[in-house]
């Protein structure tokens, strides 16, 4: 784990970014003795969306495309 001023952090992001990949958390202490702790975690990319996925898994039934009541008045 390395420490980094902010005002070091802000001058060479590269190698406070290169120290997170290697070591896994970097420490940045700011103004007033506050600590920031930067953490490198790896995102896993996700494979391309497969169509029909959810195929009937949803129901449509025959009274969604009935109209609603509050609108009977207008359709009268």
């Amino acid at each position: 784990m390395k420490k980094f001023t902010v005002e070091e952090a802000k001058q060479d992001l590269d190698k406070v970014l290169e120290h997170a990949n290697e070591d896994g958390t970097v420490i940045i202490i700011g103004d007033d003795d506050v600590a920031y702790e930067l953490v490198a975690t790896i995102i896993p990319k996700r494979g391309p969306r497969k169509a029909g996925l959810f195929k009937d898994q949803i129901k449509i039934t025959d009274e969604f495309y009935e109209p609603l009541p509050e609108f009977k008045p207008y359709m009268e």
